[in-house]
C-alpha cells in the first residue's frame, strides 16, 4: 500500500540524504563529470587554435576577440533557453541532446573556411555547450546525499580544468605539427558519450515527483539504491517535522518575488563578473603570449599547457575543503586573490614572471569557479532550479562573451594594463558581493533552498 502513496520532493530528498553512494550513483557522476570535461575542452580548444587562425584568415585584434567570443554568445543563448526544457521535460533529455549538439558542430568549426563560416559554427557549438552545464549540475545535485553533495557536485566543476587541460596538451602535440583544425576534430568524440546517458541515467525523482510522475521517482531511487522501506523511512520523518506553510509551487516569475530576488541578484552578478575575467584570460592567454610578449608558439602552448595544470590542482583542492570551508568563504577568499593576481601581471616583464602571474590567476580563479558552480543550483528550490541556474549560468556566458571583444579592444590600442584592471576590478567585485549578499548552503538541500 505504502508503494501506491505519492512522493514529495522532501520525501525524496531525506531517501537520498540517508542513503549510500552505490555504484550506479557513482556511475551517474562518473557520466556528468565526463560531459563536463568535454564541455570545457570544446569551449577552450579554440584559445590554442587563435594563434594560427589569426594567421590563416589574418585576423585584427578586434576579429580575434569576435572568434573568441562566439561561443560564449551561444552559450548565453543556450543556458537560457535549455533551462526552460529542461524544468519542462526533465534533466536527463537536455543532458543527451545538449551534449550531441555540442559535439557535431565542434566538427563543423574545423571545416571553416572563412571567419563568418567559424563564428557561425562556433555559435551553433555555444548553444549546445551553454546548456549542457547548468542542467548537468541540477541533476547531479538533486542526486547528492546532503553530507557529501558538496564533494559530489564539485567533482563536475574538477572536471572542468582537466578539459583544459587536454586541450592545451592537444594543443602543444598538434597546433604546430598539423595545424589548428584537427584539435576541432577530436572534439566530436563527446558525442559518444550519449550512448551512456541514455542506457546509464535515469532522470531526477526530485523533478519526476515534482510533476506528478511518483512511480518513475520511485523507479529513479530504486535504481541507485534506495529501497521501499528506506522511502517511507523518510516519509516517516518528514511526517515528524513541524507542518509547513501551504505554498504554491515557484513559477518563472517568482524569480522576482521579494523571497528571491537577493540570490537572483547575486548569482547573476557573481556569474557575469567571474566569467568576464576567466574567460577573457582564458581566451585570450595564448594570443597576448605569442604577439603582445613576442614568445614563440611551442613555448606560448607549453605555458598554457603549465598553466592549465595549476587549474586541474586547484580544483583539486577546492575539492577537498567544499564541504568544510563552505561555498560562501571559498567564493570569497578565491575571487580576492585572483583579483590581486590579476593586478600583478602589470608588473609582470619577464617569461617566468608572466608564468607565475598566470598560474597564481588560474589556481584562485578556478578554485572560486568551482565553489561558485556547487553553490548557485543550491539556492533556487527544485520547480525553478533548471531556469534558475541556467539564467545566472547564461549571465556568466554573456560576461566571457563580451571579455574577450573587450581586450580585443584594448590590446589593439596598446593598452593592455587596462585588460588586467579590468578583470581585477570584476573579481574584488564577485568577491564582495558574495560577502554581502550569499547564503551559506551546506545541509540538506530543501532546507536550504527554501531558506536561502
Amino acid at each position: 500500500m505504502s508503494q501506491s502513496l505519492p512522493l514529495t520532493p522532501d520525501i525524496i530528498g531525506r531517501a537520498l540524504d540517508n542513503a549510500k553512494l552505490t555504484p550506479r550513483l557513482k556511475f551517474i557522476i562518473g557520466v556528468a563529470a565526463a560531459g563536463f570535461l568535454f564541455d570545457s575542452f570544446d569551449i577552450t580548444i579554440v584559445a590554442y587554435a587563435l594563434p594560427k587562425i589569426r594567421q590563416e584568415f589574418n585576423l585584427t585584434p578586434q576579429e580575434v576577440g569576435l572568434a573568441g567570443s562566439a561561443a560564449l554568445a551561444g552559450m548565453g543563448v543556450g543556458s537560457w533557453c535549455w533551462g526552460w526544457v529542461a524544468d519542462k521535460w526533465g534533466r536527463r533529455v537536455v543532458f543527451a541532446a545538449t551534449v550531441l549538439m555540442f559535439s557535431l558542430f565542434t566538427g563543423v568549426v574545423g571545416l571553416s573556411m572563412s571567419l563568418g563560416f567559424l563564428v557561425g559554427a562556433r555559435f551553433l557549438t555555444g548553444l549546445g555547450l551553454g546548456g549542457m552545464v547548468p542542467i548537468d549540475q541540477a541533476l547531479v545535485t538533486e542526486y547528492a546525499p546532503a553530507s557529501i553533495r558538496g564533494r559530489v557536485a564539485a567533482m563536475l566543476p574538477l572536471c572542468w580544468p582537466m578539459g583544459y587541460f587536454f586541450a592545451a596538451g592537444c594543443g602543444l602535440l598538434l597546433v604546430p605539427e598539423i595545424g589548428w583544425r584537427w584539435l576541432f576534430a577530436i572534439g566530436v568524440l563527446p558525442a559518444l558519450l550519449v550512448v551512456f546517458i541514455r542506457r546509464g541515467v535515469p532522470e531526477s525523482p526530485r523533478w519526476l515527483a515534482s510533476q506528478g510522475r511518483h512511480e518513475e521517482a520511485r523507479a529513479s531511487l530504486h535504481y541507485v539504491g534506495v529501497t521501499d522501506p528506506e522511502i517511507e523511512a523518510a516519509r516517516a520523518q518528514v511526517a515528524k517535522e513541524p507542518v509547513k506553510p501551504k505554498v504554491a509551487d515557484p513559477t518563472f516569475a517568482d524569480l522576482f518575488r521579494p523571497e528571491y530576488i537577493r540570490r537572483v541578484i547575486h548569482t547573476w552578478v557573481l556569474w557575469f563578473c567571474a566569467a568576464f575575467a576567466g574567460t577573457g584570460f582564458a581566451v585570450w592567454l595564448p594570443t597576448i603570449y605569442s604577439t603582445y610578449y613576442h614568445i614563440d608558439l611551442t613555448r606560448t602552448l607549453l605555458y598554457t599547457f603549465i598553466v592549465a595544470g595549476t587549474q586541474v590542482v586547484a580544483r583539486f583542492c577546492a575539492f577537498a575543503v567544499v564541504d568544510k570551508v563552505g561555498r560562501k568563504m571559498l567564493i570569497v577568499i578565491a575571487y580576492g586573490m585572483s583579483g590581486c593576481a590579476a593586478l600583478s601581471f602589470t608588473q609582470a616583464t619577464t617569461e617566468m614572471t608572466l608564468l607565475a602571474a598566470a598560474m597564481f590567476f588560474s589556481f584562485f580563479q578556478d578554485i572560486g569557479n568551482l565553489a561558485m558552480t556547487v553553490y548557485t543550483p543550491e539556492v533556487y528550490p527544485v520547480q525553478i532550479r533548471g531556469k534558475g541556474a541556467a539564467l545566472a549560468m547564461g549571465w556568466g556566458r554573456f560576461g566571457g562573451m563580451i571579455s574577450p571583444l573587450v581586450a580585443g579592444v584594448l590590446i589593439s590600442a596598446n593598452s593592455i594594463t587596462y585588460v588586467w584592471c579590468i578583470m581585477a576590478a570584476f573579481l574584488f567585485t564577485a568577491s564582495g558581493l558574495t560577502l554581502l549578499m550569499a547564503y551559506e548552503t551546506r545541509g540538506n538541500l530543501e532546507l536550504v533552498s527554501r531558506e536561502a
